[in-house]
């Protein structure tokens, strides 16, 4: 714990805490949701000309404030409650500006602060992955100024080949782009699709940029206790897409747990890194499909998606999982890797309007969401993480 238990901290002067009842009007509607906790205490508004956000905090957030607004070391009853959760749990607040830590006789927070609250250089995913998705904040990085919703699209649709104009004259309509995948008459994936699949209607209007098919026989396996979705993808180049949809057709059409797949229907679909996705109900059942996957597209070329857990090392197979729908999202959720870049852009933004720090901010991108309890060393959407990481976005 050396750098937390051992330092001086106090309550970001920047900050005045104010409690709930006392908030106005416009703080309220910030809070939002959070209102409805009964553990929160209320907010901490940033002073006039602090270029710090508002951030609602629980009460026991609220006491640590108080506490440390004389400077300190951690009180013992937060280190004894936290336990091995002490330095990521105060790493965050640190990151965040709620507190600052004491360095060479200052005291700092955010960017400035990582090296000393942080765990250490994430990997960012393995083999090709990690390389694609360190490729991918680094080209963020380099867009100061983009508004954070952009940004985080950027990093979403990172290593989305480009669409050349010859392939949009062999793809300029629907039945170009049915011949292409193998989906017609005579096509590589029609008699698999034929037997073993019934296509389904897009549904959602965002839906229509993408073809789905559900499991004519499927053999549901026993859905995870939190209800979420599983996601495999199968990530070719595409000149070798038709090869790899036939091969999902007819691999995965009585694979326990498979629910659906989709593949892109456009030619800006076929050329986006997560062209092919496969929906499963379980983890284990996902593995073992990609098993059977990994065997039989093997020395098929990748492209590989950032942001997503390695199965191949080469990028072709990795998988997610989606973050649960939220009462305030009324039962509407958001996928993981969108999830993902949203919070990276929002660190990024951050990193990239205060001052320096030792890392760079695509690592305090990184950092700051390992704090949230993300694997950012293998995107692993681990089990339980998700109560935490919505709580500390």
């Amino acid at each position: 714990m050396n750098g937390i238990e051992g330092a001086m901290f106090r309550a970001n002067p920047d900050y005045e805490l104010v409690l709930l009842d006392r908030l106005t009007s416009h703080e309220q509607e910030l809070v939002g949701g959070a209102a409805d906790d009964s553990d929160l205490y209320g907010m901490l508004r940033p002073r006039p000309g602090r270029a710090l956000e508002p951030r609602s905090v629980s009460s026991d957030t609220a006491l640590l404030f108080l506490t440390l607004s004389t400077p300190g070391p951690l009180p013992s009853y937060v280190v004894a409650r936290l336990g091995t959760d002490v330095r990521r749990t105060i790493g965050r607040l640190v990151l965040d500006g709620v507190l600052e830590i004491e360095r060479d006789g200052e005291y700092v927070y955010g960017v400035r602060a990582a090296e000393l609250v942080g765990i250490g250089p994430s990997e960012a995913g393995r083999g090709r992955i990690g390389e694609l998705s360190v490729a991918a904040l680094r080209y963020g990085q380099q867009l100061k100024g983009v508004p954070e919703s952009l940004l985080a699209l950027r990093l979403y649709f990172y290593g989305r080949r480009p669409v050349s104009v010859a392939l949009m004259k062999r793809l300029a309509d629907e039945a170009a782009v049915t011949a292409y995948l193998g989906l017609g008459p005579g096509g590589s994936a029609a008699p698999a699709l034929a037997s073993n699949w019934r296509k389904i209607p897009p549904a959602a209007p965002e839906s229509n940029h993408w073809r789905h098919w559900q499991a004519a026989g499927v053999r549901r396996g026993r859905t995870e206790p939190t209800g979420v979705i599983y996601k495999l993808y199968v990530s070719p180049k595409t000149e070798a897409l038709e090869q790899s949809l036939a091969t999902v057709a007819s691999s995965l059409a009585s694979a326990r747990g498979v629910i659906a797949f989709k593949v892109g229907a456009d030619a800006h679909g076929i050329c986006r890194p997560d062209k092919l996705v496969v929906y499963f109900d379980r983890l284990d059942d996902l593995q073992a499909g990609a098993e059977v996957l990994r065997e039989r597209l093997e020395g098929c070329p990748a492209h590989g998606v950032p942001f997503t857990a390695a199965v191949t090392s080469d990028g072709l197979l990795s998988w997610g999982a989606d973050p649960p729908a939220r009462p305030s999202t009324n039962g509407t959720g958001t996928s993981w890797r969108m999830w993902v870049t949203q919070q990276l852009a929002g660190y990024l933004t951050v990193a990239l309007t205060t001052d320096a720090g030792e890392l760079e901010p695509w690592q305090f991108a990184l950092e700051r969401l390992r704090m949230s309890g993300i694997d950012t060393d293998t995107w692993i959407p681990a089990s339980g993480m998700w109560p935490e990481a919505l709580a500390t976005e």
